[in-house]
């Protein structure tokens, strides 16, 4: 998970190691604001927002793919669909999944 994106960010942009942590900050720092607005979905205590959903969704696959978080980019994706379909019980699951990814990152971090 974070070593992933550490892996990637050296790999794919060349940055040294003294470097990453600004970059994994940055990327925790936009994590957080996106699984805080997912959670009221992910608990059940608002209903479905398609729109916004799909919002934080395209928020999520612009910074993730930027650091191959490919595993939240699945997450994202599966949840995007969900938005698009209006099917509210893959919307709880998949905001859930990404919740519960949030908290494994933000573990590492």
């Amino acid at each position: 998970m974070i070593s992933d994106v550490k892996n990637h960010l050296m790999e794919s942009l060349g940055l040294p190691e003294e470097m990453l942590g600004e970059f994994v900050d940055s990327f925790m720092a936009s994590f957080d604001e996106s699984a805080a607005a997912l959670q009221p979905f992910a608990d059940g205590s608002a209903a479905p927002d398609w729109m916004e959903i799909r919002r934080i969704t395209h928020t999520i696959k612009g910074y993730s793919d930027g650091v191959g978080a490919a595993d939240l980019r699945a997450l994202s994706d599966a949840l995007n669909a969900a938005a698009h379909a209006e099917d509210a019980a893959a919307c709880r699951s998949g905001a859930q999944a990404i919740v519960d990814l949030h908290a494994r990152y933000r573990a590492e971090a």
